[in-house]
């Protein structure tokens, strides 16, 4: 039997569970895939494996339409859109891109009404032509036109050391600098303790909030996951997040792709670590225009990372930990400020 991937995205576990449980009971050859936020959605999608996508409403607040629709592997007239009342009114060209259930009945939620209507809305879907929705203007703009504002940089077995010297040959950075290094949540202070004697610089373990402007260097609360935004004066913020099926916590695919999903433009930095996180994330900030750079595999105590980002990303660099800095420098100094191109490299 041939499985029919399909996500299911919303902020709330309920509706999720809801969705997933009618799903399993009306056809077994759907997989699920679940998404508690748009990051989470964009990550999912980024496989290009998607054939149906189920959203919530309230994710268009964080995620454009356009950009939603624009995602690899997603179809926009194979998307149902769940209309939760969480979000303002839908406008009439989301109702014609997207097949629109009205889970929302007098201002609550209506898990009936959305049951009743979800058996004839995937087999609207089936027969529905699969056309692309064509992102329009007003899609985020690419960050290869922009500035950097922050240096993100993802760590794991071995990354403490890297961090310690790649952290002393920046120096005191123009940006500022938020490290998600593998950790459990009783280690990360200490070790944002460790790496200010080590190297002089101020380092502040963060849990969420303002990101601390540069040269504070930001390590991550471990055993939690965070994504980027920005707050409504341009300020950067960490949110605490939930990524379905993550072992490795901070999460770095999920900050990444959140940086590029807001529109922040960030350099991403992958040193040291054992599995893959960080390589599907960094691809997203790339095919938005991002640099990203990786730490040479020979010197890394384990080099899965660096290595998953390198093929799943080829634009990356492959770099020292002396030319990681060297080149962030160059980037986020004046005249940086384009991101995309081989000038300045």
């Amino acid at each position: 039997m041939t499985m029919v991937p399909v996500l299911v995205a919303s902020p709330s576990a309920f509706l999720r569970m809801s969705l997933v449980r009618q799903l399993k009971q009306r056809r077994e050859s759907l997989q699920t895939f679940e998404a508690s936020s748009a990051a989470e959605a964009r990550l999912i999608l980024s496989e290009g494996t998607i054939e149906i996508a189920i959203v919530d409403e309230a994710l268009l607040a964080a995620l454009t339409v356009e950009n939603f629709a624009a995602a690899p592997g997603l179809d926009a007239r194979r998307t149902i859109l769940i209309a939760t009342g969480t979000a303002p009114p839908l406008a009439p060209q989301i109702r014609e891109s997207f097949l629109v259930i009205d889970g929302e009945i007098e201002g609550v939620l209506n898990m009936g009404a959305i049951a009743s209507a979800l058996p004839q809305a995937l087999e609207n879907l089936a027969a529905r032509p699969r056309r692309r929705h064509a992102p329009s203007a007003t899609a985020p703009p690419a960050v290869s036109s922009r500035c950097p504002e922050i240096i993100l940089v993802a760590a794991s077995t071995g990354g403490p050391t890297a961090l310690t010297s790649l952290l002393k040959r920046i120096g005191r950075s123009r940006l500022p600098i938020v490290v998600a290094q593998h950790m459990p949540a009783d280690q990360t202070a200490g070790f944002a303790r460790h790496l200010a004697a080590e190297t002089g610089i101020e380092v502040a373990e963060r849990a969420g909030g303002e990101v601390p402007p540069a040269p504070v260097v930001t390590v991550l609360h471990g055993g939690t996951d965070y994504r980027i935004s920005r707050g409504r004066t341009g300020q950067l913020r960490l949110l605490q997040a939930s990524r379905e099926g993550n072992v490795f916590h901070p999460n770095a695919d999920l900050l990444f792709a959140s940086a590029a999903e807001t529109g922040i433009a960030a350099l991403a930095v992958v040193l040291s670590g054992m599995g893959e996180d960080g390589a599907r994330g960094a691809t997203v900030l790339a095919s938005r225009g991002g640099r990203v750079l990786v730490q040479e595999f020979a010197s890394c105590v384990v080099a899965g990372m660096p290595m998953a980002t390198f093929a799943a990303c080829p634009s990356a660099t492959v770099a020292s930990l002396k030319e990681i800095a060297e080149r962030l420098s160059r980037w986020t100094g004046v005249g940086g400020c384009t991101l995309r191109g081989r000038a300045g490299d």
